[in-house]
């Protein structure tokens, strides 16, 4: 039988991934485990790619990634996975097991990504859903393993525990990131279901990512609050040969 990972690295992706979750939480049993953090590996080797290629180009376009707040103070766009990150990766698989493999590998792998800023040519850009997903929070000198430990523990002791599951934060909601009041952040849903990561009920990690990478890091259209499209061809550019995950 063919290896999921020779698969994946075949181009069936989609596949691959619809077979690796339907395994659920037996993909961590040892017949499957290696085969599987394999391809969460490279699905993160690839994402990391796709981060730093975004980045090149947005900058090179006069891009300036900066906080969502009224200062709109200047901010990296991406922070490289820090010393620590292998260590909080870790602790995560432990402490909130079973943990998407895929989340870990991120963690491990491709760091703190931070689309929201000022474009040039696209003054709406923030409207547009930029991506953003943070565990490390390095921008603030880390310590997200202190932020999710008190995280947990409130959790732990809401009487609505039974009916609201545990959720490990890493992006504000679409609105938010435009500074907007608005909902809650989004989060990947503990404990983990098999290989993935889950968004809700519905939305797989990897599925958000790349509908993120498809549309050249910017997937939303907040069209009440002054959405406007870019000029023609820069999403489509920003998106050009990104790989699929």
């Amino acid at each position: 039988m063919t290896s999921y990972f020779a698969r994946y690295q075949a181009g069936e992706h989609n596949e691959v991934w619809r077979d690796l979750r339907a395994l659920d939480l037996t993909v961590f049993e040892v017949r499957h485990r290696e085969d599987a953090q394999a391809v969460a590996r490279e699905m993160a080797v690839r994402a990391r790619w796709n981060v730093e290629t975004l980045v090149d180009r947005l900058q090179a376009d006069g891009f300036v990634a900066a906080e969502n707040d009224d200062d709109g103070t200047p901010r990296p766009a991406h922070f490289p996975p820090s010393d620590g990150a292998s260590a909080l990766a870790d602790w995560m698989e432990e402490a909130f097991a079973p943990f998407p493999m895929t989340v870990a590998a991120w963690i491990r792998q491709v760091g703190d990504v931070w689309l929201v800023g000022e474009h040039p040519r696209w003054a709406q850009s923030v409207l547009a859903n930029p991506l953003v997903v943070e565990f490390e929070h390095t921008l603030y000198g880390g310590g997200s393993r202190e932020y999710f430990e008190g995280e947990w523990k409130s959790w732990g002791e809401s009487p609505h525990r039974d009916s609201r599951p545990f959720q490990l934060d890493f992006a504000p909601d679409a609105l938010h990131k435009a500074n907007i009041s608005g909902d809650g952040p989004y989060g990947i849903v503990l404990a983990g279901s098999g290989v993935d990561g889950r968004l809700g009920p519905s939305t797989w990690f990897v599925d958000d990512l790349n509908a993120a990478f498809a549309a050249g890091g910017f997937p939303g259209a907040l069209y009440s609050e002054g959405y406007v499209d870019p000029p023609q061809g820069l999403r489509e550019g920003l998106a050009r040969d990104l790989l699929r995950l």
